[in-house]
């Protein structure tokens, strides 16, 4: 018998080990979305799957089992999009928040199913064992997994929200998780507060199911008249990768066919380039790293502010490493080096960095967490007043929404976190809560893919609750119901009441 169950657990392990093919494609032209999702895909091509990835963006040097689908021009149209957007001056209200994203996700999604090399790779036989696609308000994206005939993986780059919990049946806690539209609040909120969360959350919901959903699934049959209804496709999810970790994000609920992977992204340092090396071993006052991420540009920031900065960053003992995109800052003290480009988490490694100064996104802030890093957050737009906020409550950190920033409270913020040793215990103590795992992110993304293809599809983490009408699995017609029967029991024990009171108050029958 000993034999038996060591061939089967050999036949397992062959079994794990399997090349699969996997397609993955990432409908959003943005440079940051793309290193996310390109990254996902190197890490499963490293752990020996054959992957081919359609996108906007290309490798320059990809594994060797990478294949690259490359849909040109796409990127160059969202570039040119935020050339004409004043990044630190766009803030959409709560209101326009879910209406601007549709209309963003639509235009990109139609971008892929008109373009030509999309098509012409349809139309190639091919088979998958998985098809993972980003959730962007990505539905109609979703086609292509009922195209192949393959699992439907969805990687997230935030936690369970409402873009991912409908098409899972996982349940939505308004009371205490903020929605991704009203990102100023917390896990911890007032009543009014719950009462705004509330009406943000039925209002994206509604817009979701009366002009999102139907959009998308307009669009999926403009493209492919034969594809069955959207909502036999979107709501056939086999897996969610989330990029969530408890370190940084509150804990919710979440179904078994939702899995956290947050610092999936997050590398073994390599060896810094000799400049930086040196910059950062001579630096014995400690380095300061500023960094707004790949799409907000430093070198757009309001001249004022830039200044004021610069004023301030020529007080300090530290240096500062600003990632900054011109060659040319005017007023830049001896103190501040600038690049256009650095290796971020190659730098967090070295002993010297003491703070990094960040837009607040949120691959940036697991890295700062991962490596023990204070944070000041400057946060823009998007998720990142969210991540901000979080990052303060979670002690390891000081938000300032940019729009807020003057030069006294940059100062204040600045001098608070360099001089007070709780936001670095803090964040260490985060750091070994993050790297405090049975198994590395990488890992366990790599895991869940090859479970989803070995069990094909693992419907048996499918919950019952996608099988349920809405008014089904908020149990409206059962409260309805309760009520009626409650209803009927007091008509009936009212007419009951009144004829007893009438007859007992009747006068008697005359004798003739």
């Amino acid at each position: 018998m000993k034999i038996f169950g060591v061939v089967g657990a050999f036949l397992v392990i062959l079994a794990t080990v399997e090349c699969a093919k996997i397609l993955g494609v990432f409908h959003l032209a943005g440079k940051s979305h793309y290193m996310a999702c390109s990254t996902l895909m190197k890490i499963l091509a490293e752990k020996g799957h054959d992957v081919t990835v359609i996108a906007a963006h290309k490798e320059k040097n990809p594994p060797k089992n990478y294949r690259q689908i490359y849909l040109d021009g796409l990127s160059k149209k969202l570039e040119d999009v935020f050339a004409n957007m004043k990044m630190f001056d766009f803030n959409p209200s709560p209101l326009m928040g879910p209406i601007f994203f549709h209309f963003m996700s639509t235009e990109f999604i139609e971008d892929v199913f008109n373009h030509t090399v999309f098509k012409e790779f349809l139309k190639a036989d091919e088979k998958f064992d998985a098809v993972i696609i980003e959730e962007f308000q990505s539905e109609a994206i979703k086609y292509v997994a009922h195209h192949y005939n393959a699992p439907l993986i969805v990687y997230s780059a935030l936690d369970a929200n409402d873009w991912t919990n409908p098409f899972q049946g996982n349940p939505d806690t308004p009371s205490y998780h903020p929605n991704f539209y009203v990102s100023h609040l917390t896990n911890h909120m007032s009543f009014l507060e719950r009462v705004e969360n509330t009406f943000f959350y039925v209002y994206a919901k509604l817009l979701s199911n009366l002009i999102n959903f139907p959009a998308h699934n307009r669009l999926v049959h403009k493209y492919f008249p034969s594809a069955p209804d959207l909502a036999d496709i979107a709501y056939n999810v086999s897996l969610v990768l989330l990029n969530s970790d408890p370190s940084v994000q509150e804990p919710i609920p979440k179904v078994p066919s939702m899995k956290d992977i947050g610092g999936f992204h997050i590398r073994k340092p390599k060896p810094l380039p000799q400049d930086l090396q040196t910059i950062l071993d001579n630096a014995k006052h400690g380095v300061i790293f500023f960094s707004l991420g790949s799409n907000v540009k430093s070198k757009d920031m309001p001249k004022e502010t830039r200044d004021f900065i610069l004023r301030k960053f020529s007080k300090l003992k530290e240096t500062v490493i600003w990632k900054f995109e011109d060659p040319d800052l005017p007023g830049k003290p001896d103190n501040v080096i600038i690049r256009s480009w650095l290796p971020q988490n190659d730098i967090f490694a070295h002993k010297n960095v003491k703070l990094f100064i960040s837009h607040g996104g949120l691959f940036s802030t697991m890295e700062a967490v991962y490596h023990g890093l204070p944070v000041m957050a400057l946060s823009v737009g998007a998720d990142q007043k969210l991540n901000g906020n979080r990052a303060e409550a979670n002690g390891f950190a000081r938000h300032i929404p940019f729009k807020e920033v003057t030069e006294h409270i940059f100062s204040e913020v600045l001098d608070d976190l360099l001089s007070d040793p709780k936001y670095k215990e803090n964040a260490q103590m985060r750091s070994q809560i993050m790297r405090d795992k049975p198994m590395e992110p990488a890992d366990a993304l790599n895991y869940w893919v090859e479970y989803v293809i070995r069990h094909k599809g693992a419907p048996h983490l499918r919950v019952a609750a996608l099988d349920l009408e809405w008014y089904q699995y908020l149990l409206i017609d059962v409260v309805l119901f309760i009520l009626a029967v409650l209803l009927a029991v007091v008509f009936s024990l009212r007419f009951l009441f009144n004829s007893v009171l009438k007859k007992k108050l009747s006068p008697g029958k005359k004798n003739d």
